[in-house]
């Protein structure tokens, strides 16, 4: 499970926490990944999703019409927030490269293995069976 901070949630550092949140979910996520242990990957998905939603709901605030110059003083005035936020986005993509890697590496295997024409023939048995109706 999620291992968060010890200090109370508040208001004025629920962003914080939220990103303290999803850098110690992203961290897990590539451990898991590394491990190849997907199942508690995919479960993972669903909280990730959840505390992204939380963020830019909290983020986002209230003013929809929100001027580029006014985003550019709340980023200065939040710098730590800010940075944080981008190691958590920097943590994303690597977890995204592990990934492509890892199904480069299979679609490679599978290749080397005959499978080059299932490899061409992305349908899924749902597509075939739309196909044959």
């Amino acid at each position: 499970m999620l291992a968060y901070r010890s200090w109370p949630v508040t208001s004025q550092n629920l962003p914080s926490f939220e990103l303290e949140a999803l850098h110690t979910l992203l961290e897990q996520e590539f451990e898991f990944l590394k491990k190849q242990d997907f199942k508690s990957f995919e479960e993972l998905q669903h909280k990730k999703q959840d505390l992204l939603n939380l963020l830019v709901d909290e983020i986002g605030g209230k003013d929809p019409e929100i001027t580029p110059e006014a985003i550019q003083e709340l980023i200065k005035e939040n710098q730590e927030l800010s940075n944080r936020l981008i190691e958590c986005q920097n943590l994303q993509k690597r977890n995204e490269s592990l990934i492509n890697q890892k199904l480069n590496t299979i679609q490679e295997a599978l290749s080397s293995l005959g499978f080059q024409d299932m490899m061409k023939n992305k349908d899924t048995y749902e597509h075939l069976n739309k196909k044959s109706k």
